[in-house]
This record gives C-alpha cells, sequence and structure tokens, in this order.
C-alpha cells in the first residue's frame, strides 16, 4: 500500500465517499490530511487509525 495517498485513492481504498472525504478535511481538525503542492494527500496508515479510533469512539462523521 501507498504510504500517501490522492484522494481519489483514498476514497477507493477507505470506501468514503469524495464529498464526504472533503467535508470531513473542512471540519476534522484532527484527520490526517496533508496538502503537497497545493493538493491534499492522504496519510493512508493513519488515516486507517484515525477511522479506527472514530469508530471505537462512536464517531458520526
Amino acid at each position: 500500500m501507498k504510504k500517501l495517498l490522492t484522494i481519489n485513492e483514498a476514497v477507493q481504498e477507505f470506501g468514503i465517499g469524495r464529498n464526504k472525504l472533503y467535508r470531513m478535511i473542512k471540519t476534522e481538525p484532527d484527520i490526517p490530511i496533508l496538502k503537497v503542492e497545493g493538493i491534499y494527500k492522504v496519510n493512508s496508515t493513519m488515516f486507517s487509525e484515525w477511522l479506527d479510533k472514530a469508530t471505537k469512539e462512536g464517531r458520526q462523521l
């Protein structure tokens, strides 16, 4: 698995809608996303851990 994913790759990898992922980026301050030359990148390992934590906490995303 690649370490940094584009939004489209993350959508496919994690089964989250593209619009939903963009909304999460804007509303979730602790989401592991970074911008590389103006393009959002998702750290796949950290995002997976973040999703696990959100699930355990019973968060509504």
